[in-house]
């Protein structure tokens, strides 16, 4: 590569960009559509690549393009520094920008111009946006596949003028129904493994939404690396569309095992030294026990502290016996019998513990899950944080968790709602020598404000009631509140009752937690986001002594950083009203919003 003369053996570091010519967008805004990034102080510029730098440069064509500058055209040039460094300079000529004056609609009988007017989001006089019509045309498209419109064409195409004339052309073809399903079974599956997955039937009406849930279906069965339902052969006669299925099988056995070394806390520790801990874990899994889709997984976990690496403080023992089907109903059972044993000696806290639990779930499409719970265990723990004790010999219960989920996105919601209902009952009518009941609720809403600014609400109330007050719920069984995941800019459950041991405040949780959190979430640059939030609430022993003078808030600033499972999140908070005292703040490091 020639640089002003000069030859550069190795990729040149960008240490400043600069544009020129972009009347109507800012610098800000284009940067952030790209990766191109200059150097820092405390940070390396991108390093020029011919290649890169080109398909940089028409992701800012195409941006300009959403905006109505169709002739926008952008070129680049360089100007190399001493120590191999280049400076970039991207010139911008944007053009005319086009604005769309009219709709012209043809070939539709199912669905009226205003119903298609409507989803393209059409507004006379607004920048000619043809990305955003073009994805509203897929939505349109999915929308006749889903009401038995398979064969449907639409095709469009523009007359540039001083303003934009669009025309939409729509070949529906005809209404038909599912014929023949043939499924290509492969060995160790059998038929009616893959049939009773496919929730579309001979005679019903093509429905590509119901088609695409039994993919999903298929898939979660883990017999599948690949999954394929393609249209077949169509009978214009009978008004039918064949499907053809085509599965390609996954391992069905397997066995993983993984060696972990962590500086941190153990679990049930509180307030101890950081200790250095070894973990080993290990399962083993089948898939398709007996060849009917049936699964089996053997699970251990075991961790030491240093230097007694030879004595485990913690050993976990699982098995999950899942049955896809009870029935004629898809309706997963899971069957676990477990074991564990915890000794802590830096907090006294040893446990044993044993029991079996059931699980049933139950799923509409993604947006609704129904699932109960039956356990019994036997359990013999001494030592707690606050006294050593015997919390309870055994515990039998039944729980149910309803979720409802409306959320556009799992890890970056922008609108929709999310509400969960858990109650659940331990002895009472079940046996056993502890009786009390529990219901959590909680209910999250977002609101797309414009572009990526989202405003988020969630409100959290959890309440336990006891048969016997001389009786405690289980210390791990009671409600906690403050740090990362309820009210920020406290140490972790270091909000509601709390005792001293040895001079220094332990929380000993409680029967009754409200808190509410109200958050702005906006982007700041590339991968790079922001938050305000404000939490409130508190924890109290009993429903009798709420007060709402009591409550907690705390204030703060968050940062976030995507990635593939959720944004990587750092936040401060600082305690305010009743706690305003408090002079420091915390810090807060987690995986995925608080809510």
């Amino acid at each position: 590569m020639t640089i002003s003369g000069q030859i550069i053996s190795e990729s040149p570091e960008i240490i400043d960009i600069q544009f020129s010519g972009n009347d109507h967008l800012t610098t800000t805004d284009l940067l952030s559509q790209t990766h191109l990034k200059e150097k820092r102080l405390f940070s390396q510029g991108s390093y020029y690549n011919r290649h890169h730098l080109a398909r940089e440069l028409q992701k800012l064509e195409n941006y300009y393009t959403q905006h109505g500058f169709l002739d926008a055209k952008i070129t680049d040039s360089l100007s190399h520094s001493a120590g191999n460094e280049v400076s970039l300079f991207i010139n911008v000529t944007e053009g005319k920008q086009y604005f769309l004056q009219n709709v012209t609609l043809s070939g539709n009988r199912i669905f009226s111009d205003k119903e298609y007017l409507e989803l393209i989001e059409y507004q006379t006089g607004s920048s000619f946006n043809t990305f955003m019509i073009r994805e509203n045309l897929i939505k349109m498209l999915a929308l006749y596949q889903d009401n038995g419109y398979p064969l449907i064409n639409i095709q469009d195409s523009v007359v540039i003028g001083d303003s934009i004339s669009l025309f939409i052309n729509v070949e529906e073809g005809p209404k038909l129904k599912i014929g023949n399903i043939n499924i290509e079974t492969p060995e160790q599956i059998a038929v009616k493994v893959i049939q009773r997955e496919i929730i579309v039937k001979s005679g019903d009406v093509f429905s590509l939404t119901n088609i695409e849930e039994s993919k999903r279906r298929l898939y979660e069965t883990s017999l599948f690396n690949s999954v394929n339902i393609r249209m077949g052969q169509v009978d214009q006669e009978a008004a039918t569309i064949d499907l053809d299925v085509e599965v390609i099988t996954a391992k069905f056995r397997g066995f993983d095992m993984n060696l972990g070394v962590k500086q941190g806390y153990i679990e049930q520790a509180v307030h101890a030294d950081p200790v250095l801990s070894v973990g080993l874990s290990g399962s083993w899994y089948h898939n398709n026990l007996f060849e009917r889709s049936r699964r089996i997984r053997i699970q251990t976990k075991i961790s030491t502290i240093y230097p007694a690496i030879f004595i485990p403080q913690q050993f976990k023992l699982d098995l999950f016996y899942i049955e896809p089907w009870l029935a004629k109903y898809r309706v997963p059972l899971t069957i676990n019998p477990f074991y564990w044993y915890i000794d802590n000696s830096r907090t006294d806290f040893k446990n044993i513990a044993y029991g079996l639990r059931a699980i049933m779930t139950y799923r509409w499409f993604r947006k609704i899950k129904i699932q109960s719970l039956a356990e019994w265990s036997k359990s013999n723990s001494v030592g707690t944080p606050i006294e050593s004790e015997e919390l309870y010999a055994e515990a039998r219960r039944v729980g149910l968790k309803f979720t409802w989920d409306e959320r556009d996105n799992f890890f970056y919601p922008h609108q929709g709602f999310k509400l969960i209902i858990e109650p659940g009952i331990v002895g009472y009518g079940l046996g056993g020598e502890n009786n009390y009941m529990q219901l959590q609720t909680q209910f999250s809403s977002y609101w797309n404000i414009f572009a990526d600014l989202v405003f988020a609400h969630n409100i959290n109330i959890a309440m336990a009631a006891q048969q016997d007050q001389a009786i405690d719920i289980p210390y791990e069984k009671r409600f906690f509140l403050g740090g990362n995941s309820s009210i920020r800019g406290y140490e972790q459950q270091m909000v509601g009752p709390m005792v001293s041991v040895d001079g220094e405040l332990v929380p000993v949780g409680g029967n009754f937690r409200f808190y509410t959190n109200f958050e702005l979430r906006f982007p700041i640059y590339g991968y790079l986001g922001g938050e305000l939030f404000f939490d409130i609430g508190n924890l109290w022993s009993k429903f009798e002594e709420v007060k709402l003078s009591e409550l907690r808030s705390a204030v703060g600033l968050g940062f976030t950083i995507e990635t593939p499972i959720g944004p990587a999140r750092v936040d401060y908070g600082i305690p305010v009203g009743l706690d305003s005292d408090i002079k420091n703040g915390h810090t807060h490091i987690a995986i995925a919003y608080v809510f």
